[in-house]
């Protein structure tokens, strides 16, 4: 079967909440408006603070293939991991779940 990847160019800072909605409100307008379901979404993180965190997102997302690049200084480590999503509501839990560690930033 084909893989069908969706594109990434969304990050959470660009979502505007000017009228007080909910975040992950104005995520999935954002993700349905520009992506298309179902196919493979590319989450995008950096983590600070150890390794453990990395398990942590690890525990989140299992059997999803990561890709990991530790910055010069070795102070930061961004991730990404690639999974097969249904639909808008699928990304926004992972992003709620992973939102949930200490010292994740989520792009």
């Amino acid at each position: 079967m084909e893989e069908k990847r969706l594109n990434k160019d969304i990050e959470l800072t660009d979502i505007p909440d000017g009228d007080n909605k909910d975040i992950y409100v104005n995520l999935k307008e954002k993700l349905e408006s520009v992506e298309h379901f179902p196919g493979v979404y590319n989450f995008k993180f950096i983590i600070t603070g150890g390794l453990d965190k990395i398990q942590d997102l690890r525990a989140i997302l299992p059997n999803d293939e990561f890709t990991e690049q530790a910055s010069k200084t070795g102070k930061y480590v961004s991730i990404t991991v690639k999974k097969q999503v249904q639909n808008a509501d699928e990304v926004i839990a992972v992003y709620k779940q992973a939102g949930n560690i200490k010292g994740i930033m989520m792009l």
